[in-house]
C-alpha cells in the first residue's frame, strides 16, 4: 500500500479504546441475538416456515412438552424442525437478555456500548485515518473434519474482528490472504474498513491488496 501512495499512520489506544474492543464481541452477540429472538418469533408454521404435524418430531419423552395446550404442541414441533441447533441457541440467549428482569442489565448495556464504539470509529475514520487495516480473523480456520470437535464459544470469538465495523455500521471489505507456508492451503484475511461513502477508496486498497496475492 504504501509503494501505492499510501500513507500509513498507526492508530493508538486513545483514538480506539481497547476496552470497547474488547466488550464489542459480548454485546454484539447479547444485540444479534435479541434480534434473531424478536424476526424469528413470527416463524410459527402458520403465518411463516415450515409447518409440521406433531407426530413427525420426537420429543424424546420430554414432560415438558405434556403441559402444552395443542397450539403450542404445533409451535413447538415446527420450530424445533424446522430450526438447527445455531438458530435455537440463539433464540434462547435473545429471549433472556431481553425479559424484563435481564434487559437493562445486558440489552440496554450492549446499546450503550454499540453507541460508543460507533461514536470513536466514525471520529478516527474522519479525522485520522481514511481506511483501517486490521486482520479478519485470529486464527486459521479448522478443518472440515474437525467442525464437531470445535467449541462453539470458540467460534463465536473469531468474529472478535469483524464486529466492530457490524457494530458501527461501517462498510468493511475482508481480502485472502495466502499463508507463508508453501504446504498450507490455508489462508486468513486482512480487512478493510472505511467511513461511510469512502467504498470506492476501500475497492482500491482492496484491489492492491488482492493483486498481493
Amino acid at each position: 500500500l504504501h509503494q501505492h501512495g499510501a500513507e500509513i499512520v498507526q492508530v493508538s489506544t486513545d483514538d480506539i479504546s481497547p476496552r470497547l474492543m474488547q466488550r464489542a464481541l459480548a454485546a454484539y452477540y447479547v444485540l444479534v441475538s435479541a434480534e434473531a429472538s424478536s424476526n424469528l418469533c413470527r416463524y410459527d408454521g402458520f403465518r411463516y416456515g415450515v409447518a409440521v404435524a406433531e407426530e413427525e418430531v420426537n420429543f424424546n419423552g420430554n414432560s415438558e412438552t405434556s403441559d402444552l395446550t395443542p397450539l403450542e404442541r404445533q409451535y413447538s414441533a415446527s420450530r424445533s424442525f424446522g430450526f438447527g441447533t445455531e438458530v435455537k441457541r440463539r433464540i434462547l440467549c435473545g429471549t433472556s437478555v431481553l425479559s424484563s428482569d435481564r434487559f437493562h442489565t445486558y440489552y440496554e448495556a450492549a446499546a450503550k456500548l454499540r453507541a460508543a464504539l460507533a461514536e470513536e470509529m466514525h471520529s478516527t475514520l474522519k479525522e485520522k485515518v481514511d481506511l483501517l487495516l486490521v486482520p479478519t480473523v485470529l486464527s486459521l480456520p479448522h478443518k472440515i473434519d474437525q467442525g464437531s470437535l470445535v467449541d462453539p464459544t470458540a467460534m463465536f470469538a473469531n468474529d472478535v474482528m469483524t464486529v466492530p465495523a457490524s457494530l458501527s455500521g461501517l462498510p468493511a471489505l475482508s481480502i485472502p490472504r495466502q499463508t507463508q507456508e508453501p504446504s498450507s492451503t490455508f489462508s486468513y484475511g486482512m480487512q478493510l474498513i472505511s467511513s461511510r461513502l469512502n467504498e470506492s477508496m476501500m475497492f482500491q486498497a482492496g484491489k492492491v491488496l488482492e493483486c498481493m496475492n
